[in-house]
């Protein structure tokens, strides 16, 4: 038989993972977009260009502005900063929907809700996201090991107000 209770159990785990991982995430995309955007205020500002230095290294100079232009024109094709909107909302998404989840589960160790309101609960909560899910179909998130293990290491920590350990 199902048991709606792992089911619940399982999808505030994975929530609270992928809440973790996509701040994280969020916050690498926001710091390289950062990045570029000083860059290219840098090689773009005629004020910098104009400095007594530059007049003794033109070629380094042009060198500059030429980089700052390549990043310039290739910075809204580069999925992850063109998305980086979708990012934060995406965030918010696993944030909200966590919430959500706790917010049942504490519900359910309390032992207010029988196991046909669980379901009706969950069933809401999940159309609800499921829905929501569907505008971010489009965007890639890759795995990356040091955002993952820095996610399970902080998620581990959140874990234990539930009274578990991480497997």
């Amino acid at each position: 038989m199902y048991n709606i209770k792992n089911r619940v159990w399982y999808d505030l785990v994975t929530t609270g993972y992928q809440s973790i991982y996509s701040s994280i995430y969020n916050k690498k995309i926001r710091n390289i977009s950062d990045w570029f955007n000083i860059i290219i205020a840098i090689t773009s500002s005629a004020s910098v260009g104009a400095w007594a230095i530059w007049n003794n290294y033109q070629y380094l100079w042009g060198a500059i502005i030429g980089i700052g232009q390549i990043i310039n024109i290739i910075k809204p094709y580069i999925p992850s900063i063109k998305d980086s909107r979708l990012y934060h909302e995406l965030q918010l998404y696993f944030e909200e929907y966590h919430f959500e989840l706790d917010y049942l589960w504490l519900q359910i160790t309390l032992g207010e809700l029988t196991e046909n309101e669980i379901r009706s609960e969950y069933k809401k909560i999940f159309e609800k996201y499921f829905n929501q899910s569907k505008k971010f179909l489009l965007i890639r998130i890759d795995e990356k090991s040091k955002i993952s293990e820095k996610a399970e290491n902080e998620w581990n920590i959140q874990i234990a107000k539930y009274g578990v350990e991480n497997e």
